[in-house]
């Protein structure tokens, strides 16, 4: 979700499903990592009602909570040699925080 927000605000307006289309992680698991980061205290989330009945999630990240880094799924499936994949991973996690850079 961080990947489709702008940094800027650390706003996203993706929907569930268009995030699991895009992530290739199935509903479920989309809707049970929203909660976890929900009740943990990194997300908030605001629900707008458009048109009389159609509800639409706004997610914002609380940036003095959340220190991430991005890593897309598609690394883990790259033959890079394990000292290189160490590597790239440890330059990952040093970086600046929320700049939307995915390894």
């Amino acid at each position: 979700m961080k990947r489709w927000s702008d940094y800027k605000t650390n706003r996203s307006d993706i929907t569930q499903e268009k995030l699991s289309q895009k992530t290739g992680v199935p509903d479920r698991t989309i809707r049970s990592s929203i909660k976890r980061l929900k009740d943990g205290g990194y997300l908030g989330v605001q629900t707008k009602i458009s048109d009389g009945f159609k509800k639409r999630n706004s997610y914002h990240f609380k940036v003095e909570k959340l220190n991430v880094a991005l890593i897309d799924n598609d690394f883990f499936h790259k033959a890079y040699k394990p000292k290189i994949a160490g590597f790239m991973l440890l330059m990952r996690t040093i970086t600046l925080n929320n700049t939307n850079e995915v390894l």
